[in-house]
Formats: structure tokens, sequence, C-alpha cells
């Protein structure tokens, strides 16, 4: 296939397949929806060695025309222990978006981790505690960060099977999208940004077995497993970053992640597979349950609103690990090599309220939030809509042997690297001219000067030492 037809592919019917989707702004609320409810999309095994099915729920406008739409997952919270699909956050977040033309899935994810052997709360005297909130002492810090790194898998299997089924559901498989609610934003922060197998935690190796057998807490494992079921104390490794669901050819990446008071353990934006996906952060500086900077999960709500001297039996909930809030989460994105684009929705309402309900800890104006969150994605959504969304995609593993390209779009440079050695690279714009680039060249790097191109699409095809070649699609953008 020469280079000609290829643009021809790639460009001129990918335009004329959208020239007619101006009206469809994805910022406006304009259509009704329709929900199709509990379809499965995997099955994974749970921290005492038991399979549970998952499930989402899917929203879908009505009247749109659109057969290539946006897609937006959504991830409940709960602690890790609690919550579902159809948890009132998703209920607000969910309608706001399918009613600008964006597919919705809200998808369930393995819950549970082994709790404490020596207990929790007393009930009887400490009211502000549940027999089931007591699940929420963890046997130790591992426990959380694996049920982080399961959410993680889960989520990623999810957007696999949805792009599997896109024709299905009219949907752009390059156009996806992620937003997470709390222990939800944990999960999905680390399905966006974790996407390398070296950022794997240690925490999700092969450990030795959990904490026990006598613990207080026994009665947790039955909201996680079957009546019956036996309860195994081994912590295996838990496997690839990309789990086990779904591995259909699609990768799990998405082009943003709105995070909603959720929080980051360690910095997974220090090392990339590609493009970056945009970032919308919202927090309160109230918030007592996830800091808005970095501090051990529940660490306020436990230590200084509870009950801060153990007059009435509020155990501290400890064995938390420290997590970055969106506070901290926005000053790692400014501070790398290559810094993310970033919509700091951070409310600044003073430090730590107990007296506040619900204690920092809720979206503030769901309404609001959506309009920053469409408005944000917008252009990035249109830019996407320019490729070919029919299109199959490399799988992660192939992308990530091959090639790497940053950052795209690109503003005063593009860097190309492969794994084989690079003989040259020749670019070309959108009507096939051939670019004349400053190239900084190495063995299996090329460095490319864009500083003096035109805004928009450009195409380079890189042809190794042992004659292959390869395109690659990439946009140049001005920004100050």
């Amino acid at each position: 296939m020469n280079w000609m037809f290829r643009f021809l592919l790639f460009v001129v019917f990918p335009l004329s397949a959208f020239s007619g989707k101006a009206q469809s702004s994805y910022t406006t609320e304009q259509y009704s929806y329709r929900t199709e409810f509990d379809i499965p999309y995997g099955t994974s095994i749970n921290y005492a060695g038991n399979p549970v099915e998952l499930y989402l729920n899917l929203y879908k406008p009505i009247g749109d025309e659109n057969t290539h739409r946006p897609l937006i997952v959504l991830v409940h919270g709960g602690a890790w222990i609690a919550g579902n699909r159809n948890d009132n956050d998703i209920q607000l977040l969910a309608p706001r978006f399918v009613s600008r033309g964006y597919v919705v899935a809200s998808v369930s994810y393995r819950l549970g981790f082994h709790p404490n052997p020596n207990g929790g709360s007393n009930t009887a005297t400490c009211t502000a505690v549940t027999l089931e909130g007591n699940c929420v002492y963890p046997a130790d810090t591992n426990e959380v960060i694996r049920a982080i790194y399961r959410g993680m898998q889960d989520v990623k299997g999810a957007i696999r099977f949805l792009k599997g089924r896109s024709s299905l559901d009219s949907v752009c498989t390059e156009n996806v999208y992620l937003s997470g609610v709390s222990a939800g934003g944990f999960n999905s922060l680390a399905a966006a940004f974790l996407d390398t197998p070296n950022e794997k935690p240690f925490s999700t190796a092969a450990l030795s077995d959990a904490p026990g057998p006598s613990n207080p807490l026994a009665y947790c494992h039955d909201y996680f497993n079957s009546a019956g079921s036996i309860i195994s104390r081994s912590r295996p490794d838990l496997g690839d970053i990309e789990g086990s669901i779904a591995l259909n050819g699609h990768t799990s990446q998405v082009k943003g992640m709105a995070n909603f008071y959720g929080g980051m353990m360690g910095n997974l934006f220090e090392q990339s597979a590609g493009e970056e996906p945009l970032l919308y952060l919202f927090h309160q500086t109230t918030d007592v349950i996830v800091d808005c900077n970095t501090a051990p999960v529940m660490a306020s709500l436990s230590y200084n609103c509870l009950d801060p001297f153990g007059f009435l039996g509020c155990a501290h909930v400890w064995n938390m690990p420290r997590a970055s809030g969106s506070c901290s989460i926005a000053q790692k994105a400014a501070s790398v090599s290559n810094p993310l684009t970033v919509f700091n929705a951070v409310v600044q309402n003073g430090g730590p309220n107990c007296l506040q309900d619900p204690a920092g800890h809720s979206i503030l104006g769901a309404a609001a939030r959506v309009n920053e969150i469409s408005a944000f994605f917008f252009d990035r959504i249109v830019e996407t809509e320019q490729i070919n969304c029919d299109e199959p995609l490399l799988s992660k593993s192939t992308y990530l042997s091959e090639f790497s390209v940053f950052p795209n779009p690109a503003n005063k440079f593009i860097q190309i690297s492969s794994y084989k050695s690079i003989q040259s690279i020749q670019t070309r714009d959108c009507q096939g001219r051939l670019m004349q680039l400053d190239v900084d060249c190495s063995t299996q790097h090329v460095k490319l000067n864009t500083s003096q191109l035109a805004q928009g699409w450009y195409f380079s095809q890189i042809i190794l030492n042992d004659g292959s070649s390869q395109f690659i699609r990439w946009m140049r953008i001005i920004s100050n």
C-alpha cells in the first residue's frame, strides 16, 4: 500500500465521515438515554482465592445517530469493601454524560481484603462504626495496595471488554475516558497511569500468608464470598498489570481520566507507555477520608474525628497506606519531564473539618463537575475523531515492544524510539508533502524538531535497518 493511499484512508475518509458532527458537541445535555443493566464482563479471583463474576451497566444516548461515540467508564467508591455500580455518585454523573452523547459504563470490581486479626471498633460503644464498617480495618498495608491493584486489573479488563463490543454500542475504540470516585478514583488513576510492568507495586508480588487465623472480624468474609467458601490466607503474585479479563487484542489505554477525591500510591507519572491521558482532579481540602495532600488513608477521620482520645471505643484505622490526594497529584503531574495536561478543580475550603457533612468527601455540585470535565475532554475527543475509529489498535505488548512516541500531540519536538535500529524517518503532512525536519538521531531514538510546522496532523514513516517500516500518526499543536 503506497503512502498516498494510506493518507486517503487515514485523512480523507475520517474527515468526510465526521463532517456532520458539529451539532454533537459532547458539552451540551441534549439526549434522552436507555440503560442496560448487569452485563457480565469477566471473572476474577478475589483476595480469599474465590472466583467473582463481574458486571457493568451501560447508558446509551437515544437519537444522536453517532456511530463512533466517546465512552466514559465510571468506577464507584466504598473503601474497597462496599459500594456498587448503582451508587448515588454514579447516578449523579452517568445521566449527565450520556445526555451529552457519551456512552457510559458503570463497572463493578473485586471487593474485600483480609481484615485485621486484632479487630476493629467496639460497635456497642462506638456508634460511628457499624459492624460492616469494621471490615475497613486491613490486616496490613499490603492488603489495601493489593485491593487497588485488583480493582485496577478489573477496570482495565472492563475497558478492553467494552472496546471489543464497540460496534454493538457505537463506540470509538480510541476515544475512551475514565472516572473514579474515592476508592474508585484510586483504581482508575492506577488503570490510567500504571502502564509499564516495572511500576508494579512490591506488595502485589507473592507475600507470606495474611495474618490470622484467629480473627474477631471473620464475619467480614461473608460479605465478599459465597456461603460455604473456603477462605485462603495465601497471598500469591497478583499477575500482570493488565490482569486476565478480555485479553482480546485491544489496549486498556484511555485518553483522559477524572479523579473525584481518590488518591495515588507513589508517583505513576514518572514512566509512560505513550500518550498520557488528560487528568481532571476534584478534591476538597477539608476531606478527612482521603487527604488532599499526602497522608495515610482515613487518618484525619480516624485520629481527629471519630474518637481522638479513645473514650468511645472507636479504634483507630491503622495499617492504611500513605497516599497522595489531588493536591499532591497536581504537583507530581507538573514536576515530571513531560508535564501532564491537568484541570485542577481542587476546592480550597480550609483544612480537615470533622464537622462538615459529608466530611469533605463528596462531589459537591455534579452538574458543575460534568460541565468542567466535558469541556476539558472536548478538544481531545474531536481530535481523536479525525482518526479512523474502526482501525484496530495494536495490542499493548506489541506497541511497547516496537515503538514509543512522545509527546503526542507535539509542540516543539517529538521523540520516536524503537527497540530495533532506526535507519531513517520520512514525515509528510496531510496533503502528502514531504517535510524537511532537523533530526537528532541515535541508533534507536530519533528527535524531530517540529517547531516550524503548522498545526495539524502529520505522518511519519519509520524505516528500520532490517528493511521493515511502520507508519505513525501524530499531531502538532501550538501552545505557549
